[in-house]
């Protein structure tokens, strides 16, 4: 896949038991980072430092995605039981 083109995202309504719009949220936080990280590949200087700090940002919202869908797949099981 080129720069700038981006893969259809799959369809995953009820993966898991998950909303899609947490699948499609995680997805677009994902295009984020794969677009952050062919910048810092690019940058120097200044422009590099900027977009490492982007990039532990963008970590960090990935890891606070996946525990909120860690949370509520724990809660529907709950519920379920």
């Amino acid at each position: 896949m080129g720069r700038g083109t981006k893969a259809a995202h799959p369809q995953a309504e009820g993966i898991l038991g998950l909303p899609e719009v947490f699948w499609q949220e995680l997805f677009g936080e994902v295009d984020r980072l794969r677009d952050l990280y062919e910048r810092f590949q690019e940058a120097g200087g200044e422009e590099r430092k900027a977009l490492e700090e982007a990039i532990l940002h963008s970590l960090t919202h990935l890891w606070a995605h996946a525990r909120v869908m860690w949370e509520e797949m724990a809660l529907s099981e709950e519920d379920e039981a």
